[in-house]
């Protein structure tokens, strides 16, 4: 009988602990399904050999690609690269074409385009179409220009964030100007999808009783001091995170996801760009708002010390 009971006991914590990866990798690819990236440039055909042939994929942080977004036919479905092994050498390295079936290679193949104006986009799933885990991913728009002349344009996609990414990039031949204006203007975004950003709820200013009520009613909000070192508050909320508004467009990153939002200062004032900076650098967040006056530090730490108490 007790053997029995440990069983149930031991089956029922592993069920637990299976739904509760489960219910994990769901919140963090909820959160990956609400963005696409963007990757746009300009190509301008070139009339020599031995070039005009680009990819652009995906890889994990581990290097492993997810997934090829677009490779030009010659490359891909037509396996150029083993008749011509200096043609877009990291793709072929990382993406293994030579073990990919005839049809994945097909699907993301395609002949050399138009010049003008190219754009792709990642939907945040992989190549089997799963969305992928919270993470970053790296970016990568590769170019054979002129035989073994490659350039490589990538981006780090931080985990949660939107906006425009800053591209860099590098030449296996730094030196040798032929066809060097091939790709150019490279531009990575991350938009949120018009649902996400229908679903967020942008508060603005909230009264000083307003706010009390909304951070008594919304346990898991994260209270965030906007004031800058010299003005910050002696006593301030109770668990707040201080990020001055001057460097609230470099650190918004270290507000947790998924979580509602409610910046303050001493008076309100420079809770407002603090504000407005959240609004455009992080459309994720699913209920933004300011107190608009005074903060009720006293009140509120009054009660949550109290509502704590009780637990």
């Amino acid at each position: 009988m007790k053997k029995t009971a440990f069983l149930l006991s031991l089956l029922v914590a592993v069920l637990s602990a299976n739904c509760t990866a489960q219910e994990t990798k769901t919140m963090r690819t909820a959160e990956n399904t609400a963005r696409t990236l963007i990757v746009s440039f300009d190509y301008t055909h070139s009339g020599t050999i031995a070039s005009n042939q680009f990819a652009v994929w995906i890889e994990d942080d581990g290097g492993r690609v997810v997934k090829t977004l677009f490779v030009t036919s010659f490359t891909g479905s037509r396996r150029g690269y083993e008749r011509r092994s200096e043609t877009l050498p990291r793709w072929v390295q990382n993406a293994k074409p030579a073990a990919m079936a005839g049809a994945e290679l097909d699907a993301v193949s395609s002949s050399t385009p138009r010049v003008g104006r190219q754009s792709f986009v990642w939907d945040f799933t992989d190549s089997a179409g799963n969305a992928v885990p919270a993470g970053t991913y790296r970016c990568y728009v590769e170019a054979s220009i002129y035989w073994g002349s490659t350039v490589r344009y990538y981006a780090d996609i931080a985990p949660g964030a939107s906006g425009i990414f800053a591209v860099r990039s590098e030449r296996t031949e730094p030196t040798n100007s032929q066809n060097a204006n091939m790709i150019t203007n490279v531009e990575m975004k991350v938009e949120m999808n018009a649902q996400a950003q229908t679903e967020a709820k942008r508060l603005g200013g909230l009264t000083p009783e307003a706010a009390l009520e909304f951070l008594k009613s919304t346990p898991d909000v994260v209270i965030v001091e906007v004031n800058t070192d010299y003005w910050k508050l002696k006593t301030g909320f109770i668990g707040a995170l201080h990020i001055p508004h001057d460097q609230m467009a470099s650190r918004y990153n270290e507000i947790p996801r998924g979580r509602p939002v409610i910046l303050h200062c001493g008076a309100g004032v420079v809770s407002v760009p603090a504000y407005e900076t959240l609004c455009e650098k992080r459309p994720d967040i699913p209920v933004l708002g300011y107190i608009a006056g005074h903060p009720p530090v006293a009140e509120y730490n009054k009660w949550h010390k109290e509502h704590h108490k009780r637990k």
